[in-house]
């Protein structure tokens, strides 16, 4: 049913459907919008090229409102259009109740929207998802730019003056770490685009292991600790393991790095390939053709590939820095510390040895955990009433903008 009178919700982000390369934030907030789309307006300011992509989407007119079904627009700025006075001057002509930010360190799309909120240019209340740019991994790394981006921050105040929505109780403890204990902060798990389980049979050799990385190719996503764990497993004669990576390579140098440790591994006997960046909607089924997901990210908010694991019924083997953990005592896969290197060793060389029998047991209970624990029904409404109350306080005046 769509209601009258609904709510506008202003969303900035830098990259939005069709592109799909930013992975997750994209996930997220296109998420948002198909679960709330009935309950609010949806308008959407983002830039009109993917991540990465120099070339503006085809299919799209540039610099104005696309109307992309009913009660969601979107406007895909070009380069040359995205300066502070275009962005001010394109706030004056829509209305709307409540603003989302979907990182922390844009400056088109989260720096000026909070610049003018301080000014009182936007005069409705903030909400700011960090997506995980607050743990303790992402801090490491670009470090000093971070540390002088957040006394920046710290000194306009305007994390004082934000809602910040954290998808995890791990998240919220990050924002206040940084920012100390008297920022607001709400806790509504991120929503999956789609929850339907729609996991398939693999068969699972002894001696042999399918693995999956997909995620972007770069120092936050950690592939280069991954290819070398596996550097650091001895096949034997009659045993196979395959590593295949899937997402847009974002820091070239690093993954020159990484393309050294590849040749070693395939001079060892490994059959391992980057099979380039993939389309949302091919993700199940490329999932499915795998034994296992491995990434041993240094940090996130969510993990949308990790959960679209589970929901396509395969375990994962992960670090212990996303909000999924006790993996082991569900048997869907493991979660390891980062500094226990060895764990992540004996972890795949138990995965290599494993079962049909072993295996298809870890993709009934895969779905099932999916099942019980990616629950995007509940969180919708929980998300619903974030904004509602948000809108409801500034309202009536309880919370300062």
């Amino acid at each position: 049913m769509v209601l009258m009178n609904k709510k506008t919700i202003l969303v900035f982000i830098d990259w939005y459907v069709p592109g799909y390369k930013a992975g997750g934030p994209i996930k997220s907030v296109h998420s948002m919008v198909s679960y709330l789309k009935n309950e609010f307006n949806f308008l959407i300011i983002t830039s009109n090229t993917d991540f990465n992509d120099p070339t503006p989407y085809s299919s799209i007119k540039s610099n104005q409102w696309t109307k992309q079904e009913e009660g969601v627009s979107v406007f895909y700025a070009s380069g040359d259009f995205l300066n502070r006075k275009n962005i001010l001057q394109l706030l004056s002509t829509i209305q709307y109740d409540i603003v989302y930010l979907n990182s922390l360190y844009s400056l088109y799309f989260s720096l000026y929207p909070l610049f003018f909120h301080k000014k009182g240019d936007i005069a409705k209340p903030v909400v700011l998802a960090p997506r995980g740019m607050l743990g303790e991994g992402a801090l490491k790394l670009k470090s000093k730019k971070k540390k002088i981006f957040l006394i920046f921050f710290k000194l306009m105040k305007s994390h004082k003056k934000i809602t910040w929505h954290a998808t995890s109780d791990q998240e919220k403890r990050e924002c206040i770490n940084v920012f100390g204990s008297s920022i607001k902060v709400e806790v509504v798990p991120n929503l999956q685009y789609s929850n339907k389980v729609t996991g398939s049979s693999l068969e699972k050799k002894k001696g042999e292991l399918k693995l999956l990385f997909l995620s972007r190719i770069s120092e936050k996503k950690n592939i280069l600790f991954a290819l070398e764990i596996l550097m650091k497993i001895q096949l034997q004669p009659d045993q196979k393991l395959i590593f295949d990576m899937y997402g847009p390579i974002e820091n070239h140098n690093y993954w020159e790095k990484c393309m050294v440790l590849i040749n070693q591994l395939r001079a060892k006997g490994y059959e391992v390939e980057y099979k380039g960046a993939i389309q949302s909607e091919f993700v199940p089924a490329v999932i499915g053709k795998y034994h296992f997901l491995f990434l041993p990210t240094l940090n996130e908010n969510y993990g949308h590939v990790i959960v679209e694991s589970f929901v396509a019924g395969r375990p994962v083997i992960i670090s212990d820095q996303t909000p999924w953990n006790h993996l082991e005592k569900q048997n869907v896969g493991w979660d390891i510390d980062l500094n226990n290197s060895a764990k992540f060793e004996s972890v795949i060389e138990k995965c290599l040895l494993m079962s049909d029998d072993q295996y298809k047991t870890m993709i009934t209970d895969a779905k099932q955990y999916a099942t019980e624990f990616c629950n995007s029904d509940k969180n919708a409404n929980v998300m619903k009433l974030m904004f509602e109350n948000i809108i409801e306080n500034a309202k009536n005046g309880s919370v300062k903008i």
